[in-house]
């Protein structure tokens, strides 16, 4: 089991990011942590793709995730995205991938 420590008072997300592909010999890394994580990482500027499948189901929950979240206390920025591809799947889902653009100035 590997273990990473990046940052002395809290995560240093971008080493974090170094070190995982020094360490491993990776240049991709999949986000998989929720709503927090993806928003985290998109506004230190470590994210260079957005790719979505949206399947054709619904379930009505109230505690379905949204993509993105801003921490407490963290204001919420929009950032743009760049359409790269749409592909439909054979199950009816279609796939969305977006170049990550940045920031939206005011």
């Amino acid at each position: 089991m590997s273990y990473l420590i990046v940052g002395h008072e809290q995560l240093d997300m971008a080493e974090a990011v170094r070190r995982i592909g020094r360490t491993f010999g990776v240049d991709e890394i999949i986000l998989g942590g929720g709503p927090t994580l993806n928003w985290s990482m998109i506004r230190q500027g470590l994210v260079d793709e957005i790719s979505l499948v949206l399947m054709p189901t619904a379930d009505a929950e109230p505690h379905t995730s949204p993509l993105f979240r801003a921490t407490d206390g963290a204001r919420p920025i929009p950032v743009e995205f760049a359409l790269r591809s749409v592909e439909a799947l054979d199950d009816g889902s279609v796939w969305l991938r977006y170049d990550v653009v940045g920031e939206i100035a005011d």
